[in-house]
């Protein structure tokens, strides 16, 4: 059992290191697009003709994988605490009166 809490454990870590690095591509994609906007008004195309080789390719996919991470972190924290509410049911009082019988 503590095996399997572990092994979800260094999955939440690495998770939440790929989202927090993603966060900041994400973020930076968007503070390029307001630049690039920002240069297009001013007659200035190749800022944004960067952006639009690069969204398919490098944007797109980071915005699905902070979805797609952020639903399967939650997901590792739901399991996390219901295995430990599990463990902690399992050595409460119950678990005492099991004993006893």
């Amino acid at each position: 059992m503590g095996r399997f809490t572990h092994l979800l454990q260094t999955c939440k870590t690495w998770m939440d290191r790929v989202l927090m690095v993603n966060v900041f591509l994400v973020m930076a994609g968007a503070l390029w697009f307001v630049v690039a906007v920002a240069f297009h008004g001013q007659g200035l195309e190749q800022p944004l003709g960067w952006f639009q080789q690069l969204w398919t390719p490098m944007f797109m996919p980071a915005i699905g994988l902070l979805m797609a991470a952020a639903l399967l972190n939650g997901g590792l924290q739901w399991l996390l605490r219901l295995r430990k509410r599990r463990e902690q049911s399992l050595s409460g009082p119950r678990a005492m009166l099991d004993k006893q019988s």
